[in-house]
């Protein structure tokens, strides 16, 4: 079986989340969503037509679909101008939106934890960070100590090498495809899940 998410879709906040004041242009940088990601979700699900397949509505800037509900990254640093009080109802909305996409795909899994199942999280990252430069067209994003994960992500590579030779592929790059994840969540819900976050670099995008 195959899922297809999309977490970071959108750069869109709900109505109520204005009071947080996130300016237009943090809103549709890169920390406000992955730029790119939507389209590739979008011709991957048409051409692959997935058993299960979601993309997050609202800006990784309200909740962070990618992170688990302890992650102290769940919420930026825009919500911490607010104590509890003043923003409990949002921050309920929030909570309850991430619930509710996470939950969707977590059920999906447990209900077919007797058949193999891969996931592609689509992603995508700023050419640049910090004012380090990426040097990675694509990345694979999987747990090195799950040897399945390791034998598909080498034939990812090949085959993007492949089909487009002038793309540097790396693996576990720019990030670690074990840290706290949507992957790395369902990994645990069944032993035939197989779960990768593949990023794109937005330079890509021109």
């Amino acid at each position: 079986m195959l899922i297809i998410t999309c977490e970071h879709a959108s750069n869109a906040m709900p109505s109520g989340a204005r009071k947080l004041k996130i300016p237009h242009e943090v809103l549709d940088s890169h920390r406000g969503y992955d730029i790119g990601a939507l389209p590739i979700y979008k011709e991957l699900v048409d051409r692959l037509r997935p058993d299960f397949y979601c993309a997050g509505e609202f800006s990784r800037l309200f909740i962070d679909l990618n992170r688990s509900a302890n992650n102290k990254n769940l919420f930026n640093e825009f919500w911490e101008a607010y104590d509890s009080q003043q923003i409990e109802d949002l921050k309920k909305q929030a909570l309850d939106y991430h619930q509710k996409y996470r939950g969707a795909v977590e059920n999906f899994v447990k209900r077919n934890k007797g058949i193999p199942i891969i996931h592609l999280a689509i992603h995508s990252f700023t050419p640049v960070l910090n004012g380090v430069v990426r040097n990675a067209d694509v990345g694979i994003l999987y747990d090195p100590s799950r040897a399945i994960e390791c034998n598909l992500a080498d034939i990812f590579v090949h085959e993007i090498h492949a089909r487009a030779p002038e793309l540097k592929v790396r693996k576990n790059y720019p990030y670690l495809g074990k840290t706290d994840g949507l992957c790395t969540r369902l990994r645990k819900l069944s032993p035939l899940y197989v779960g990768f976050e593949i990023e794109f670099n937005q330079g890509l995008f021109g």
